[in-house]
């Protein structure tokens, strides 16, 4: 059986993805760092890198979040 070398172990694909559509972030894509003061390492799932496109809407959210000072998350 062929087992595609992009693909670690013959599975899914390797590298980072997307925060807000889930799909891989290949190298020739856009992408925008979003980074939430509530989430500053990323293991709620809502700082991290995002397609440009996926990214407006999330920019947008933590830029409120982030100037919110009773937000005590």
């Amino acid at each position: 059986m062929f087992l595609d070398d992009k693909f670690p172990y013959g599975g899914g694909p390797s590298g980072p993805s997307c925060q807000a559509c889930k799909r891989m972030i290949l190298p020739s894509d856009r992408t925008k760092r979003v980074v939430f003061r509530n989430d500053p390492d990323g293991s709620q799932g809502l700082t991290g890198d995002y397609h440009l496109a996926c990214s407006r809407r999330f920019e947008s959210l933590a830029h409120v979040i982030n100037l919110t000072p009773w937000c005590g998350f």
